[in-house]
């Protein structure tokens, strides 16, 4: 006996109302876990990671060819993201900061040239220099517009070069604090 499907289902509608069913099933079952959520607007963000920066630095001071400096943390900023690496053949070490109005800059200390500074390979233009309590900044500029500036500057010993989100007031704030920073006693093994 031949078994016939109800009218509704004899044609393209079976399969759309199949497929609404199982999206609903989807929904429902992926709602009732808490493993996705809808939030409209712009982001928040969340809570600044915390980094014993101090320590980090400390550590640093074996492996660095250079004097390492320990800048203060200016009021307001928090350091999130320590890390070393590498300019070339130099040693680097990083510092960043999520600044009191939620940007980013991060300090890179090493021992390589100022010429060869930024080393990411980024197209960047000049865009002058700046005076910082007698210090000069070398400021320069992204060609693409993603592309995040920076200021170096050669303090005889180091070079430092700053690079973020931040504006320029904060710029100078860490340039001032990193020409202010002691430097930290070399650590022995």
């Amino acid at each position: 006996m031949k078994s016939e499907k109800p009218r509704i289902l004899q044609d393209g509608r079976d399969m759309t109302m199949t497929l609404v069913v199982l999206g609903l099933a989807m929904i429902l079952t992926v709602g009732f876990t808490g493993l996705c959520s809808f939030n409209p607007g712009t982001p928040d963000n969340g809570p600044v990671r915390e980094v014993d920066s101090s320590a980090f630095l400390r550590m640093e001071t074996q492996r660095a060819d250079y004097p390492v400096r320990e800048p203060a943390s200016p009021e307001g900023w928090q350091p999130n993201s320590v890390r070393a690496g590498m300019v070339g053949e130099h040693i680097t070490t990083i510092l960043g900061f999520v600044t009191a109005n939620g940007d980013y800059v991060h300090a890179l200390q090493t021992s390589a040239p100022a010429d060869d500074l930024p080393a990411d390979g980024k197209a960047r233009i000049s865009d002058g220099t700046v005076d910082v309590d007698g210090v000069t900044w070398v400021k320069k500029e992204g060609v693409d517009p993603n592309t995040r500036r920076t200021w170096v500057a050669d303090l005889g010993d180091v070079r430092i070069l700053l690079e973020g989100s931040a504006n320029d007031e904060e710029y100078r704030t860490l340039a001032k604090a990193m020409q202010d920073a002691p430097i930290l006693e070399k650590r022995t093994n």
